[in-house]
C-alpha cells in the first residue's frame, strides 16, 4: 500500500493554504485527474468543519467517484480525510498547517491509500511517487495564483 509524507514551508499564510484544500468545488480547476468536485454537505461547529464531497477522479476514459468525510480541526489546523464510499478501500490523508510567520506555514502532509480493485492497485502503485507529486506541485501552483 503507497505511502508518502512531505513536510515542506511555503510562503503564504496558513489560512490561505488551508482554505484551499477546503475549497473541494474548485479542485477541478487545478487538481491533476480531478473531472469532477462537489461539496454534499457541510456542518460546522465552534471547533470542527466537517465537509461530505465527491471526487470524480479519471483518466482518458477511466474514472470513477469516490465520496469522502474531511474533518477540519481549526484549533490543530488539521485536515483528515476518510473514504465512505466508492473505490477507494483504505485511505489515510492528513494535513497539517504549523503558522511559522505572517507569511509562511509548515505543511505536513500525509496519505496512505489503497484501492478495492487489486489489479489497479498494482497499476496505481506504480505512479503512485509521480502522481503524489504532481498533486502537491498542483496545490503549490493554485497558492501562487490565487493568494498575493
Amino acid at each position: 500500500m503507497p505511502i508518502k509524507r512531505i513536510v515542506k514551508k511555503l510562503n503564504y499564510p496558513k489560512k490561505e493554504l488551508i482554505d484551499i484544500v477546503l475549497d473541494i468545488n474548485n479542485y477541478i480547476l487545478f487538481l491533476p485527474w480531478c473531472k469532477k468536485s462537489t461539496i454534499i454537505n457541510t456542518k460546522e461547529t465552534t471547533s470542527k468543519k466537517i465537509i461530505i464531497a465527491d471526487l470524480e477522479i479519471g483518466y482518458k476514459l477511466i474514472s470513477d467517484i469516490y465520496r469522502s468525510k474531511v474533518i477540519f480541526d481549526k484549533k490543530k489546523s488539521e485536515l483528515k480525510v476518510t473514504p465512505l464510499s466508492g473505490p477507494i478501500k483504505k485511505l489515510i490523508n492528513i494535513w497539517k498547517f504549523k503558522t511559522l510567520s505572517n507569511k509562511s506555514c509548515e505543511i505536513d502532509f500525509l496519505i496512505e491509500i489503497e484501492l478495492s480493485n487489486i489489479l489497479l492497485n498494482k497499476l496505481f502503485e506504480s505512479f503512485f511517487e509521480i502522481g503524489f507529486e504532481k498533486i502537491f506541485k498542483s496545490f503549490e501552483d493554485r497558492a501562487k495564483k490565487i493568494i498575493n
